[in-house]
């Protein structure tokens, strides 16, 4: 209906030959399509904690999006994981969290990071993941996390 009231009016303004007047509607008509476009856009995601805690120390991956599944633990370095249900949120997961840990040093922020791999022997495509957040859902061209990694990092 929007579409049909400014194509009307622009029309009907066309025959009266006033520049001003025609670029006024254009605008009115350009505004009413970007309000639109934000009204109905979707509203952002922002990664919110698992709703089931990933113990202290650990990394945790689930099979399902947004923390949900079955939940698999690990506070080592995995190589490669074991293909059991004991580790089914990395080998099937789509979402993993970081409950590594942090300490001040220096005056400084540090904490245990951990890198995820899509291959074994920590090979193929990566992601860092810092203490206290997480990977919602994994992208499909990920694949699944089958190797990880812990490390220090900075954080300020």
């Amino acid at each position: 209906m929007i579409l049909v009231t400014v194509r009307a009016l622009a029309e009907g303004r066309r025959n009266d030959r006033r520049p001003h007047d025609v670029r006024r509607w254009r605008a009115a008509a350009a505004a009413a399509v970007c309000a639109l476009c934000v009204a109905f856009a979707p509203p952002a995601r922002a990664d919110l904690a698992p709703s089931e805690p990933c113990p202290s120390g650990w990394v945790c991956g689930w099979t399902g999006p947004d923390y949900t599944g079955v939940a698999s633990f690990v506070s080592q370095d995995m190589p490669r994981y074991p293909e059991t249900t004991a580790y089914v949120g990395f080998n099937g997961g789509a979402s993993v969290w970081s409950s590594a840990g942090t300490w001040r040093r220096d005056g400084r922020l540090w904490g245990r990071c951990v890198t995820v791999y899509s291959g074994t022997e920590y090979r193929g495509q990566s992601r860092t993941i810092r203490p206290d957040q997480g990977i919602a859902l994994l992208p499909a061209s990920f694949g699944n996390v089958r190797s990880n990694r812990f490390h220090a990092c900075r954080l300020s």
